[in-house]
């Protein structure tokens, strides 16, 4: 991995902390569906510990993203950074807006599931949006 010394150091960091957290979360959620679809999660306590387990690594993806901001030592590049999730809040409060609009007025029954999801979407396609004409 030539590109790997290459890289700077909070970067390197950054794709650490994504790694274990993204890693930590198929573990933990392959392990707590099993579990709970094993009919082995009685009661409504071992439902919400099950939840917050899973929740926890996706928290950390977050963390992640917005230390990267504080690490960056390139004023440029955070400033581009800060652009690109801005562009991601945004996209996602759009989406979430127009969708209960929709459930509003009984064209959808339910929104959006998947917050978090959505939101690391939009930051993928935020990314050249920021870039653009920089």
């Amino acid at each position: 991995m030539a590109g790997w010394n290459s890289m700077a150091p909070y970067m390197r960091r950054y794709s650490i902390r994504i790694l274990l957290f993204m890693a930590s979360y198929v573990i933990i959620l392959t392990a707590s569906l099993s579990f709970a679809r094993s009919g082995a999660a009685h009661g409504q306590a071992t439902k919400i510990g099950l939840a917050l387990i899973t929740a926890f690594p996706v928290i950390g993806v977050f963390w992640a993203i917005f230390r990267l901001l504080v690490e960056t030592d390139d004023e440029y590049q955070r400033f581009l950074f800060a652009k690109q999730t801005l562009f991601a809040t945004a996209f996602t409060s759009v989406i979430v807006t127009v969708w209960q609009f929709l459930q509003v007025y009984d064209v959808v029954a339910t929104g959006p599931q998947w917050m978090g999801v959505i939101w690391f979407a939009m930051l993928g396609l935020a990314g050249p949006i920021a870039r653009w004409k920089a």
